[in-house]
C-alpha cells in the first residue's frame, strides 16, 4: 500500500536551457546566450505535433531510446507563449515480472505519461517544468529530445532550479554549516577564523531566533551558484562572522527536522537536483492525475515559486 500511495503524489521540478559557447577571452568560462524566438519555435513545432509514433517500428524505438525523439500526446498554449502538454518517458534496460502479462524483457520499451510546461523568457532562456509521479519522472528524456532540436554551433546546457525556502518547506532548521577557503594571494587583515574552515551553528547555541534567521537566509539565496555565493557573502559579512568574498565560499547547508526525521538542505554544492514542488491534484484509481488540475497547478508553481528565482 505504501508504494501505491507514493505513486499518487504528483510533483513538479523546473530547469532552463541556455546556449553555452566558447569564450574567446577565457577558455575555462563559457559564455551563456539565450535562444532566439525562431529557435524556440522549433521546439514548439515538435511538442505540438501529437501524431502518435509507431512504437512497433524498430527505427522509431531506437530514436526514442537514444534520446532523439519522444512520443508527445497532448499540447495546449495555456497563455500566449506558455505551452503545457504531455509526453511519454521511456523506461527499459532491466527485466522484471508483471503478474498479469508475465516476464517483461529488458530490451522492451515501456512508456509512462508525464506533463511539461515550456516557455521562453525575455533573455532567451527556455524554461521547462516537468512532473514526477511518485518516484517516476523523465526530465532527461525531454531534455535530450529538445537538445537535438536546438542543436547548433553551441552546447545546449541544462540548469537546475532550486528553491531553498521550498526545500525547507514545513521543516524546522536545527543547524547551519558554511565551509570556506580564503585565497592566499590577497592582501587583507588576518581573518578571525583562519584561512579555511567550517562555521557550524546550532539552534541550541543561537537561541529562539535561529529558525527565523535561517529562513531569512534561505529566502535570499537564489539564482546561479555565483549569485548564491554573493548573497551568502553579503549575509556573512553583515553579521560580522568573518570577512569573506563570494569566491571564498565552498558550501553551505542546513539540517532540517520534519515529522521526527532529519534531512539536509543544500544552499550550495553537493546536491544539484531541482526542487520538487507538490501539486494539489486528484489522482484516479489507475494512478492518472487530472490533466486540467495539473495544468493549473504547474502554472501556479511557475509563477509563484520559479519566476522569483530568476529575477
Amino acid at each position: 500500500m505504501a508504494k501505491r500511495q507514493k505513486n499518487k503524489q504528483v510533483t513538479a521540478a523546473f530547469h532552463y536551457l541556455i546556449k553555452s559557447v566558447k569564450n574567446p577571452d577565457d577558455a575555462d568560462t563559457p559564455l551563456e546566450i539565450g535562444f532566439s524566438q525562431n529557435e524556440f519555435q522549433r521546439v514548439i513545432d515538435r511538442v505540438s505535433n501529437v501524431t502518435p509514433l509507431d512504437t512497433t517500428d524498430q527505427r522509431v524505438i531506437r530514436r526514442i531510446k537514444i534520446g532523439e525523439d519522444l512520443p508527445f500526446n497532448y499540447h495546449d498554449e495555456v497563455d500566449p507563449g506558455l505551452h503545457f502538454g504531455s509526453y511519454e518517458g521511456a523506461y527499459y534496460g532491466q527485466k522484471y515480472r508483471n503478474n498479469l502479462v508475465g516476464e517483461i524483457d529488458a530490451d522492451s520499451l515501456n512508456l509512462r505519461n508525464f506533463h511539461y510546461l515550456i516557455t521562453r523568457l525575455r533573455d532567451g532562456k527556455i524554461l521547462i517544468g516537468v512532473t514526477y509521479h511518485g518516484q517516476f519522472g523523465d526530465y532527461d528524456g525531454i531534455y535530450s529530445c529538445l537538445s537535438k532540436i536546438l542543436a547548433g554551433d553551441h552546447r545546449v546546457a541544462s540548469k537546475t532550479l532550486k528553491s531553498i525556502s521550498g526545500e525547507i518547506g514545513s521543516g524546522h532548521p536545527i543547524s547551519l554549516k558554511l565551509t570556506y577557503r580564503k585565497a592566499q594571494d590577497r592582501v587583507e587583515r588576518k581573518p578571525l577564523f583562519g584561512s579555511s574552515g567550517v562555521i557550524a551553528i546550532k539552534n541550541t547555541d543561537f537561541g529562539e531566533e535561529f529558525e527565523e534567521r535561517v529562513t531569512s537566509v534561505a529566502n535570499q539565496i537564489h539564482g546561479t551558484e555565483a549569485e548564491r555565493k554573493r548573497a551568502l557573502a553579503r549575509i556573512v559579512n553583515q553579521d560580522d562572522m568573518l570577512e569573506l568574498d563570494s569566491d571564498d565560499i565552498i558550501g553551505c547547508s542546513a539540517v532540517v527536522r520534519e515529522d521526527g526525521r532529519q534531512r539536509t538542505v543544500y544552499f550550495l554544492g553537493e546536491n544539484n537536483f531541482s526542487t520538487k514542488f507538490s501539486l494539489a491534484v486528484d489522482v484516479n484509481n489507475d494512478g492518472v492525475a487530472d490533466r486540467d488540475q495539473v495544468a493549473d497547478e504547474i502554472v501556479r508553481v511557475m509563477r509563484e515559486e520559479i519566476r522569483p528565482l530568476l529575477n
